[in-house]
């Protein structure tokens, strides 16, 4: 009689794709951060780029140039020096020197530019001390991700602010690279990143445009502006007498901004 021996195997079944996340570092090298700042008053319209190139040394630390770039290409065209960044191991990333940020940084003390750290419920700081105008605490309201080239990057989003800005892990904010130095205004300014290019290889794409280099000449949406307004004296210095014609508008609430997006209710 034959004995027959069964073996029984049994298979694990991996699947091939998970939405594991392996931390992205920030870029040290060959990357182009390409925004847009939108002025409604008056309408104006400005692109820039911002490129990384080379090291230079703080208080016998090392960090990475950040430049203003004259052209979209590789290698980098280099123009104005504007800041140097840095990251550490616990994936926060520092910014000093900052000579052509909104808010300049002097000295040699070192800001947080962003906490790649943080968890749902942690607060970040958003420009200097937390001081308004030039920005405060935001609150991380939930952490997502995105897919770029393969790897699933988190992506942190915050109470109140998600309309405005959110973090892209190893990019930044979609609001600019420079965004926690640049005050949150509810005025006439609007910065927004247009595309991150790493590499030569486009990893963010603002879904606005679809170029990372568009030629910007109007927006679809304008801000309806009341015609005539008459401010005198302008600009103001102390007091000044705000005239607008009424005649065919139907409103109680007047808001006032100032150039720094701060503004003071009207009631009539």
């Amino acid at each position: 009689m034959k004995k027959v021996l069964k073996i029984i195997m049994f298979v694990f079944l991996v699947p091939l794709t998970s939405k594991e996340q392996i931390y992205v570092p920030f870029p040290d090298s060959n990357a182009i951060w390409s925004e847009v700042l939108t002025d409604m008053q008056p309408f104006e319209i400005q692109a820039y780029q911002y490129g990384i190139s080379g090291d230079t040394s703080f208080n016998s630390t090392w960090y990475k140039k950040v430049y203003l770039l004259n052209d979209t290409v590789y290698p980098l065209v280099l123009g104005q020096y504007c800041c140097a960044i840095r990251e550490d191991s616990l994936k926060r990333i520092y910014a000093i020197d900052c000579q052509c940020c909104f808010q300049p940084l002097s000295g040699e003390e070192e800001v947080i530019l962003y906490d790649f750290s943080k968890s749902v419920g942690d607060t970040v700081l958003v420009g200097l001390d937390g001081t308004d105008p030039l920005g405060g605490y935001y609150v991380i309201d939930y952490i997502d991700s995105v897919l770029i080239d393969g790897n699933y990057r988190k992506t942190y989003h915050f109470v109140d602010y998600d309309y405005l800005e959110y973090w892209i892990e190893g990019i930044g904010s979609t609001r600019g690279l420079f965004s926690p130095l640049t005050p949150v205004t509810t005025g006439s300014l609007k910065w927004e990143l247009i595309c991150f290019n790493q590499d030569g290889i486009v990893k963010y794409l603002n879904p606005v445009y679809n170029s990372c280099f568009p030629i910007l000449t109007e927006i679809n949406e304008r801000e309806t502006v009341i015609d005539p307004i008459k401010l005198c004296p302008n600009p103001v210095s102390d007091v000044s007498i705000l005239d607008l014609s009424l005649s065919n508008q139907d409103f109680t609430i007047l808001e006032i901004y100032d150039a720094l997006g701060i503004n003071t209710p009207v009631n009539f």
